[in-house]
């Protein structure tokens, strides 16, 4: 299947001249806002609308935008909105102005991207308009290695398995996608219908780590999830401090570890997860024990005393 299809229209539905409305979450990190934010004046895919919101960045990033990026819609935060709510901000703002046909891109700001980036997920969104469309990652530092392209759940036994990791990209053609078990928020399009049809992400059970929930709601209510190896975005993995990809533990990290705001392992999201995406009791309690068993062995076996 190539990624700019044939004209598709789903179930009565035009998509082809879809509007994207790219919406990030920032909070201080100005330098990388700035370089995101000139990635999107070189696309060249005009049809977008940038919706920044800034929860109550110190460090000018507003100012910033204020003077140098017009076209951006600013809104702002007090500095308790997290991740999850300042994307809920941007997302409701976006649906005010939103076609049924059009999508959203939910995207971090510490990602660069290339000219044809918002291009080529426009394209894919034409000939699969029923699909939530993810970006495969690489870093910044080498653009050819990947970093994440794209995860698969056993949902039964908790099991993870990140595709592709560590190798080439340019060992995969440019139609080439996979299908995935849910996405994050490092680039990916959503159609507006999806937000009508399920609501926004679930700000009440995740402050963070909130944006692999809403794609598994999706894909239970009849969406698809893919991640596209020619829709690319650049991370800037030496420079972003992760505590669940660190290579050792101390016992000191225990609790930032389990119970952090920032974790993706905090045991609140961990619960919520399995709660939310459950097909059944069976597998949410399956699903639960297995995961909180993996991420425990992920951290205990990387204890050094």
């Amino acid at each position: 299947m190539g990624i700019m299809g044939a004209r598709y229209i789903a179930e009565g539905v035009n998509v082809m001249k879809a509007k994207v409305f790219v919406v990030v979450p920032v909070f201080n990190r100005r330098h990388y806002t700035e370089a995101f934010l000139r990635c999107m004046r070189k696309q060249t895919f005009e049809n977008f609308q940038i919706i920044v919101v800034d929860d109550g960045s110190t460090d000018g990033t507003s100012e910033m935008i204020s003077q140098h990026f017009k076209e951006v819609q600013l809104l702002g935060g007090n500095g308790n909105l997290w991740w999850t709510g300042a994307i809920n901000v941007g997302i409701r703002h976006a649906m005010l102005q939103a076609a049924e046909t059009d999508a959203v891109l939910v995207i971090n700001n510490d990602l660069e991207v290339d000219p044809d980036y918002l291009e080529i997920l426009h394209g894919l969104y034409q000939s699969m308009p029923k699909t939530l469309i993810g970006s495969v990652v690489v870093d910044i530092d080498n653009t050819n290695c990947i970093d994440n392209g794209g995860v698969v759940i056993n949902w039964l036994t908790a099991k993870h398995r990140v595709l592709n990791r560590n190798k080439y990209l340019s060992d995969f053609n440019e139609n080439y996608y996979v299908d995935v078990s849910y996405l994050t928020g490092r680039g990916v399009l959503i159609p507006v219908q999806v937000f009508q049809a399920i609501g926004l992400y679930d700000e009440k059970h995740f402050q963070q780590c909130g944006d692999i929930d809403l794609p598994v709601r999706a894909k239970n209510a009849g969406y698809r999830l893919i991640v596209s190896y020619a829709a690319v975005v650049k991370s800037h993995i030496k420079g972003t401090y992760d505590i669940n990809r660190l290579e050792s533990y101390s016992l000191k990290y225990l609790k930032s570890y389990f119970f952090d705001i920032k974790s993706n392992f905090r045991l609140k999201y961990r619960f919520f997860f399995a709660y939310n995406t459950a097909r059944n009791p069976i597998y949410f309690i399956s699903f639960f024990v297995c995961d909180i068993l993996r991420i425990s062995y992920h951290f205990f076996s990387r204890v050094r005393l």
